[in-house]
C-alpha cells in the first residue's frame, strides 16, 4: 500500500465564531498586522508558516477534534487524499482550489482528527 510523503506544516487554521475579535486578539498577541484579510479569513505570518483565522462554518464549527487544522505541504493533494482514503480516512472538506491558487483538502482520520493537505499554487 502507498505511503504519504509530506513536507513541513505550512498553515494552521483556527476556526472562530468571532473573526473580528480573533483578528484583534491575535494581532495584538503577535504584534503584527494581518498579511491578508478577506471576508471569511485573515492570515498572519508566523515564523515561516501562516496562521489562518477562518470564520466558523458548517464544516468546522463546535465539533470536537475538528476546530483546528494543520496543513501539511504535499506535491499532489489528490494523490495524497487517495492514499489517506485507502488507509481508512474520509474526505471532510475539499479537495478544492482556493483563491490563492493553492489546492487544499481536509481528511478525517479514523481516530477523529483532521489532517490538512496543501499543494502550493504553481507560479
Amino acid at each position: 500500500m502507498a505511503t504519504l510523503a509530506l513536507g513541513v506544516v505550512s498553515n494552521v487554521f483556527y476556526f472562530v465564531a468571532d473573526l473580528a475579535g480573533a483578528t484583534t486578539w491575535y494581532g495584538e498577541l503577535l504584534g503584527a498586522e494581518p498579511r491578508r484579510t478577506m471576508p471569511q479569513l485573515v492570515e498572519f505570518d508566523v515564523g515561516g508558516a501562516v496562521l489562518t483565522l477562518h470564520a466558523a462554518d458548517e464544516f468546522n464549527a463546535g465539533r470536537p477534534g475538528i476546530g483546528t487544522v494543520a496543513y501539511w505541504t504535499t506535491s499532489d493533494v489528490d494523490s495524497a487524499v487517495a492514499v489517506c482514503v485507502a488507509r481508512g480516512a474520509t474526505v471532510h472538506r475539499g479537495p478544492k482550489t482556493v483563491f490563492s491558487g493553492d489546492r487544499l483538502c481536509q481528511v478525517l482520520d479514523p481516530f477523529g482528527n483532521l489532517l490538512g493537505l496543501r499543494q502550493p499554487a504553481t507560479t
